[in-house]
């Protein structure tokens, strides 16, 4: 909850993160980073044959360590900062804004009064808000639960 961000007296309607299911193509990644590195470490630790040759025996010392500092950067990299971003997404409504931040890892919010807003409309799962006096709509992607968000906004748009 953006506790500093919410006035004293302000009464809280809506407040959502991202949904998981944004994560999915980058659990997907993780899966094959880890098996295809892993494999690798597997073959690099494979036990000699009857005959006392390893195949593993052919590459430079260090390389197991080198594909294990590899699967650490591209975990982080395809998986942990992805995480990151896009749970520190949020949107929050309250009864005299709707406060918005941005996926990303320095993101700030975007606080839009209720008063500036005209109108509200949702399409699969992105928010659309019209602002007065501005042409294009405030577009808000991936919203979870965009139909009830939707609904929320309308009802303390025309009252």
């Amino acid at each position: 909850m953006p506790g500093k961000r919410i006035a004293e007296g302000e009464r809280v309607f809506v407040d959502l993160t991202a949904p998981l299911s944004t994560l999915f193509f980058p659990v997907l990644e993780l899966i094959i980073i880890t098996g295809v590195c892993w494999m690798g470490v597997g073959y690099l630790d494979r036990l000699p044959g009857l005959d006392g040759s390893s195949p593993a025996a052919a590459f430079p010392v260090g390389t197991r360590e080198a594909l294990l500092w590899l699967w650490v950067l591209l975990s982080t990299w395809r998986f942990l900062i992805p995480l990151v971003r896009r749970r520190r997404q949020r949107l929050t409504v309250t009864d005299r804004r709707v406060l918005i931040r941005s996926p990303g890892l320095r993101s700030r919010y975007d606080s839009i009064p209720l008063s500036h807003m005209q109108g509200v409309r949702r399409r699969r799962g992105t928010l659309y808000l019209g602002l007065g006096g501005q042409e294009r709509p405030y577009v808000v992607p991936e919203v979870p639960k965009a139909r009830k968000v939707e609904s929320i906004l309308s009802d303390l748009l025309y009252r």
